[in-house]
């Protein structure tokens, strides 16, 4: 199951242009854990092609201080997360199935490998306009939106939640007053997600990661811009 996810835009490579590049990527070192030798660091696995798609595994392995009553015990943890570069019309997406912090994370270690170029890998963005509407025709399926960008002096945010949704003047009020960054609802019955301009997905209903790329390509990538 997928439980986030974010998408990025680099310049149009083929599928199999990136695969040159990263495949066999690798950056390990052994350290020693209680007698036993241990790999730290990351590296890619899993790569394959499927319908002009570049799958793959970006694999983490880190080495954890964990504190149990007065002692400080080390302890080594593996996250494998999955990603997948698409190409679109005149550039090409990638998506990393991961919450903010750790897709920011590997997109910037993908960027460096597949290029000397920084910000080769760059965030995505969906236009104010393209955003909204991707929610407004389902407003009765709005459950938050948060609003950025205020003009109101020491005011950085607003929101609105619940029953306030209701209020269709509440709501063009604020859009005068600030651009909407990120709201929850329902794209579809039976999905609800959080969705941010800067295409950061949280996926509040149960998905496969075929559901959600599959949903994400038809919704959302086609409304991005760097």
């Amino acid at each position: 199951m997928v439980q986030a996810a974010k998408v990025f835009l680099l310049p149009p490579l083929a599928p199999e242009d990136i695969a040159k590049r990263i495949r066999g990527f690798s950056k390990l070192k052994r350290e020693n854990l209680a007698g036993r030798e241990i790999e730290i660091g990351s590296s890619i696995l899993d790569l394959y092609s499927e319908d002009e798609k570049l799958i793959g595994t970006f694999e983490e392995n880190f080495l954890l201080s964990l504190k149990y009553k007065d002692e400080v015990l080390r302890a080594p943890l593996t996250v494998r997360t999955p990603f997948i570069f698409s190409r679109g019309e005149g550039v090409t997406h990638l998506i990393v199935a991961a919450r903010k912090n750790r897709a920011n994370r590997i997109a910037g270690q993908l960027s460096s490998i597949i290029s000397d170029e920084k910000g080769f890998i760059q965030e995505a963005w969906i236009p104010s306009e393209e955003f909204r509407k991707l929610y407004e025709g389902r407003m009765g399926t709005v459950k938050v939106i948060f609003f950025s960008d205020v003009r109101i002096p020491n005011v950085r945010k607003l929101s609105l939640y619940g029953e306030e949704l209701a209020s269709t003047s509440l709501y063009q009020e604020y859009l005068k007053l600030g651009r909407v960054w990120y709201v929850v609802f329902e794209p579809e019955d039976g999905l609800v997600i959080g969705l941010t301009r800067n295409c950061a997905v949280t996926f509040f209903s149960r998905v496969s990661l075929e559901e959600a790329v599959a949903f994400m390509e038809r919704e959302i990538l086609p409304r991005v811009t760097e």
